[in-house]
């Protein structure tokens, strides 16, 4: 009996091992709405005949080993069928081919699924180990930064990789497609992006979508390259040489990321480097010789610094003539100002002293203006008369002049005097 015992074991054992199913692929991921298919082959021993297929999915209360069933997605017999899946199968139903379709599924089909049959043979029962994962990519897309830094600074020349994927898991069934601050990167086409070496270049927005659906398109990541200062260069630069006494503010620029910290200034002489100032701009009010050199900025950020390249300042030196001539230009504008000053106010008082006569003699009577003209005659003869009497003079005693008595004399000069007055009250009238 011991040796039938160990005969019938290895029958079993012999027969059980024949028995096989085999999955392809073992997980797969779906967008929601969409259909998936469990690929699956099995087989069983010669002179067993298939019975009973079925596909189930444990719950979640249940192991998800397959050593219990749960719920049925397909079965034989249609009546078992769970009513969440019923009529949303398709099973292949070939020889030895238990593929099975599964439409329209949601989040809620999330979980393991297995193929089991049965044969005509009470041991002849297999259920296929492992299942096959199903998951449900929730979408949209989103776009996640990896680098192998801890901090999550990403540096120039880092190595980065940018993923396409969703909430749950991302179908890699379907091509893809990148973009980087809206246009269309042509040679991405895979989940993934990578950057060995990311530079400035590669700074942007990036969005990833499903190459034959604008719905699954992402939102913009920003892909955030640091780097150092570049291109620094100092603007406003004269092209050619200043005069003294002008003014001149220089610039510094550069681009940078993250934004520039500190701008310093150095001018260079003979072979001495001299610190002279910070800040983006650098201002000379008034220029003079000494100002003459050659300058150069330095641009700093968190990352590193750049240097910006070496500009030499040339300044024209203001000759005597020059001096001269613009004194001389100056002093002739001057007197040239007062004279045309002097003529003006000229003008003025002659004009006004014409309008004070026009006023005045427009205000006189006729009546008035003749007895003005006769005070005027009276005064001129009362200066006469004194002028007379003033240049009156008798002659000498020792005179040849023949004498008369003092009272003849008088007589006529009083004769001569009346008649002048009469002649002149005459001439007047």
């Amino acid at each position: 009996m011991f040796y039938i015992g160990i005969f019938i074991q290895l029958s079993l054992s012999a027969a059980v091992s024949s028995f096989s199913i085999s999955y392809s692929p073992r997980s797969i991921c779906a967008f929601e709405n969409s259909s998936v298919e469990f690929s699956c082959t099995f087989d069983f021993p010669y002179g067993h005949t298939l019975v009973v297929s079925k596909w189930f999915k444990p719950r979640k209360d249940q192991k998800q080993d397959g050593s219990q069933q749960g719920m049925f997605v397909y079965h034989t017999d249609d009546a078992e069928i769970h009513e969440r899946y019923m009529n949303r199968t398709t099973y292949a139903n070939q020889d030895k081919n238990c593929s099975l379709k599964l439409h329209n599924v949601s989040r809620k089909d999330i979980g393991r699924y297995f193929f089991r049959f049965e044969t005509n043979y009470w041991w002849g029962k297999y259920t296929g180990l492992g299942g096959i994962d199903l998951s449900i990519a929730v979408l949209p897309f989103r776009v996640t930064v990896n680098t192998q830094k801890t901090n999550r600074e990403i540096n120039e020349g880092d190595s980065v990789t940018l993923t396409c994927n969703t909430e749950n898991c991302t179908p890699t069934q379907e091509a893809f497609i990148w973009f980087k601050n809206g246009r269309l990167l042509p040679k991405a086409t895979e989940q993934t992006l990578r950057f060995s070496s990311v530079s400035r270049e590669d700074f942007g927005n990036y969005s990833c979508g499903l190459k034959n659906s604008d719905t699954t398109l992402t939102t913009e990541t920003l892909l955030d390259v640091r780097y150092r200062p570049h291109n620094v260069q100092i603007i406003n630069f004269p092209s050619k040489e200043i005069e003294e006494g002008d003014s001149l503010t220089l610039n510094c620029k550069s681009n940078a990321n993250p934004a520039l910290t500190n701008y310093t200034w150095f001018k260079i002489s003979d072979t001495n480097t001299s610190y002279i100032g910070y800040g983006s701009k650098y201002s000379l009010k008034t220029v003079s010789q000494k100002n003459a050199g050659r300058y150069l900025c330095v641009a700093v950020n968190d990352v590193g610094s750049q240097n910006s390249s070496v500009i030499e300042l040339k300044v024209k030196e203001h000759s005597r003539l020059d001096f001269l001539l613009i004194a001389t230009t100056v002093l002739l504008l001057g007197i040239a100002v007062t004279l045309i000053i002097f003529c003006i106010m000229k003008r003025r008082k002659q004009i006004a002293s014409k309008k004070l006569p026009a006023e005045k003699t427009s205000t006189v009577t006729p009546t008035e203006e003749i007895y003005e003209n006769l005070r005027n005659s009276l005064k001129s003869e009362e200066i006469s008369t004194n002028l007379t009497y003033a240049d009156l003079m008798l002659p000498p005693a020792s005179s040849d002049r023949p004498h008369y008595s003092s009272q003849e004399d008088m007589t006529v000069i009083y004769s001569i005097l009346s008649d002048r007055e009469e002649t002149k009250t005459i001439e007047q009238i």
